[in-house]
């Protein structure tokens, strides 16, 4: 897998605008550039070895800040992303000691970058945050390609429309004569 780009979420509220983003992005850099773990994770292997190895290739990691990344509690009450073993917090940190670039996304729920982080997520303070919102969704996406366009990313093939619905959505956002991404499923091939 040589995934240019790595999206990280919270599968407690982030699975919907992951997979929309990840679908999005596919449609211009290519679906092979865009690293979804519910997309690209084969049954059985060893997710942790695989994320790891995705990482490792020092893709641009997209981090969802979503209420429930921020917020999320462990029974023992503390934040989810304060504990060692918290799958979003040992994806970013592995990007950082990759040397990848972060690219922190503040989700719909959330109207600042939340304060008193601990470490890793502490350091995204120091970077330039995007938006990516339901409600502006068109908007944020063509921002956040022209950052990764400024990056070096490069599209696999000519941009395709895109389409489909952005979430939290009823209204079709794709353009007449093309199908929705309800009717045309992303379709992965998984190493």
């Amino acid at each position: 897998m040589n995934a240019r780009i790595f999206v990280s979420y919270r599968s407690s509220d982030g699975t919907d605008k992951a997979t929309a983003l990840a679908r999005d992005l596919g449609r211009v850099f290519g679906d092979s550039a865009v690293f979804l773990d519910k997309d690209d994770l084969a049954g059985g292997s060893a997710w942790a070895q695989e994320i790891g190895r995705a990482i490792g290739g020092r893709p641009v990691l997209l981090l969802l800040m979503t209420p429930g990344l921020a917020e999320a509690r462990g029974a023992d009450g503390r934040r989810r992303i304060e504990a060692s073993d918290d799958p979003v917090r040992r994806e970013l940190e592995a990007a950082f000691a990759a040397g990848a670039q972060v690219i922190p996304l503040l989700c719909d729920g959330l109207d600042a970058a939340p304060a008193d982080l601990p470490p890793p997520f502490d350091r995204l303070a120091a970077l330039t945050w995007r938006r990516l919102r339901a409600y502006d969704w068109r908007h944020d996406i063509d921002r956040l390609v022209a950052d990764l366009r400024a990056l070096g990313l490069g599209p696999a093939a000519p941009d395709r429309p895109l389409t489909g619905l952005a979430p939290d959505s009823t209204t079709p956002t794709s353009t007449p004569g093309t199908a929705t991404a309800a009717a045309t499923p992303r379709r992965r091939a998984v190493a």
